[in-house]
């Protein structure tokens, strides 16, 4: 009886959520040290375990409590007592593409260690054995898809399992004979492709031609190989359009399913760098540019696929899929260099913005180079950033170019506060009221990155108090250099000083908002002053006069 006793582990992650199944397990005590693991990682959560027993006089599971904790307790749900009905009823239905993508992830371990893909898995007698005789890994597969369709199902997960049982055993029987039978064709090495290709599908037979690639694909070791492999069948392909078209799709099934694993990638990628260098590489070959730069340090099957990427679209979304992913690692690209990092994430954004589709939909483009962007906005990350900065107006400059390589309304927000608080520091504001050169100078440089600033797409709110926080310090620049009162005190006439501070306030030299309006205001008094009107009234001053209407029509404007 024991072998019809399991645990099962549901979890309950907050008091809103509904039960779900988590995991089962064989041994009571994992089990319930699993639920203990979970329920640490749930602070709002709740766990429970219970005993899943199976009853030969009914046929049916009986359910036991044997753990419980956290917030609530947890309510039964309905025993399911409906059939089970898989999507894949013959063997045959195990070749379709989700079929052998399932095979692929819970069976993932095991094939890498082979070497090996679902479709040769499929065709090859050989690696059918090696699995059954191998330990569990078949059984632990099965019953991971069990559980999964028993959590969407209406039927429980012994109805399932015995189900994928049958049609597993079907499969495996069907290919053991056809092995003994000779069903499955032979393709040694040196055999021309396109020959193979027409004498199979004069009348087409995929299932024998995918077990003759399997066979040709059992000669080579590794995937590099294997990659290498299919990639000179392309070199190799029938004249007939429609034969053409067979061998393509099938050489790139098999070429999609091994770039679908870890090592399957990396053995076409070569050698890399760093995490950049990877994701360089990846774009360039799905973007198709077989003479980018970074492909030329790598392998030449790299090269080769880029060069005809287009022509396999399953390859090219397992390309999509490994680029998305690399994007939402949270290390660094770059990890020496958060400039050359800023510089290769604007790049990249260019390069695959220009190449979305089906595959590498735009929104999850976006979402992935968000993500990247909020790991540039840590703390450490800024102060690498900056620390090597000549000076606070440098600094400045810095990050607000960073903006234009910030994905994310919230990123740009953060960024904003950094771009305050940079602004707030003691050595900004040292350096802008006493540092090098004239004071004029110095409110220029912050008067322009006000305007850069401006120009971003930071949210509305951020915009109104950057350019106030630009225009706070700009006032402290003007207060401790007395800029605007020694042009409105000077002993020039009085038209030519409502000039200069006319012109200071509308030629981009002052932060806009309180620096502009002061000097706008003291014009406007020198103006309306007596000696001011004395000068107006000088047929000599009309040239002058016309100046000043120009530059107040140019800040009314």
């Amino acid at each position: 009886m024991a072998s019809q006793i399991h645990y099962e582990v549901f979890i309950k992650k907050n008091r809103k959520a509904g039960w779900t199944l988590a995991e089962a397990r064989e041994n009571r005590e994992d089990a319930i040290t699993l639920a203990e693991t979970l329920l640490n990682s749930l602070p709002d959560g709740s766990v429970r375990v219970s005993k899943e027993q199976f009853v030969e006089s009914t046929r049916k599971f009986r359910s036991f409590t044997v753990m419980e904790k956290g917030a609530d307790k947890y309510a039964l749900a309905e025993e399911k007592t409906g059939d089970a009905s898989l999507p894949c009823l013959t063997p045959d239905d195990l070749s379709n593409a989700a079929a052998r993508d399932t095979i692929r992830r819970t069976l993932s371990q095991w094939l890498e260690r082979q070497q090996a893909t679902p479709m040769e898995l499929l065709h090859r007698p050989d690696l059918v054995e090696t699995l059954e005789s191998g330990g569990t890994e078949m059984q632990h597969a099965i019953q991971k898809v069990a559980l999964a369709s028993a959590r969407e199902g209406d039927a429980n997960v012994h109805a399932y399992t015995r189900q994928l049982q049958d049609l597993t055993g079907r499969a495996l029987t069907r290919i053991y004979q056809d092995g003994r039978a000779k069903k499955l064709p032979r393709f040694p090495v040196g055999q021309s492709f396109a020959g193979m290709v027409e004498k199979i599908c004069a009348k087409p037979n995929v299932y024998k031609l995918r077990a003759a690639m399997a066979d040709r694909l059992s000669e080579e070791r590794s995937y590099r190989d294997k990659l290498a492999c299919l990639i000179g069948f392309t070199e190799d392909l029938p004249a007939d359009a429609e034969l053409r078209e067979i061998a393509l799709t099938e050489t790139d099934a098999f070429m999609g399913e091994i770039l679908g694993f870890d090592s399957g990638i990396s053995s076409l990628l070569g050698d890399v760098e760093d995490l950049g260098g990877e994701i360089q590489r990846l774009a360039d070959i799905y973007c198709g540019r077989p003479d980018a730069e970074e492909l030329a340090a790598g392998p030449a099957p790299a090269r080769q696929l880029a060069a005809m990427v287009k022509e396999f679209p399953a390859a090219r979304t397992a390309i999509a899929q490994r680029l998305l992913a690399q994007l939402r690692k949270p290390r660094r690209m770059k990890p020496d260099c958060v400039a050359t990092e800023v510089k290769l994430a604007r790049a990249l954004a260019q390069q695959l913005v220009l190449s979305c589709g089906p595959d590498l939909p735009a929104d999850q483009l976006q979402e992935a180079f968000s993500q990247r962007s909020a790991r540039l906005l840590t703390p450490e990350t800024i102060s690498d950033y900056i620390e090597d900065a000549e000076d606070a107006n440098e600094e400045i400059a810095r990050l607000l170019a960073l903006e234009e390589n910030i994905v994310g309304a919230q990123n740009k927000k953060k960024l904003a506060g950094y771009v305050r608080a940079c602004l707030g520091a003691h050595r900004t504001e040292s350096w802008f009221t006493r540092g090098p050169g004239n004071a004029l100078d110095r409110l220029s440089r912050l008067a322009s990155h006000q305007k850069r600033a401006m120009r971003g797409h930071y949210p509305e709110e951020e915009l109104d108090d950057l350019a106030g926080t630009f225009d706070a310090l700009g006032r402290k620049v003007l207060e401790s250099s007395n800029l605007l009162d020694q042009v409105a005190s000077s002993d020039r006439p009085v038209l030519d000083r409502v000039t200069s501070l006319l012109r200071l306030a509308s030629t981009g030299v002052l932060p806009v908002g309180f620096c502009t309006t002061d000097a706008k205001e003291r014009a406007m008094k020198l103006l309306r002053s007596d000696a001011g009107n004395q000068e107006v009234r000088d047929i000599t001053s009309q040239a002058k006069l016309g100046e000043i209407e120009s530059l107040i029509k140019s800040m009314a404007a």
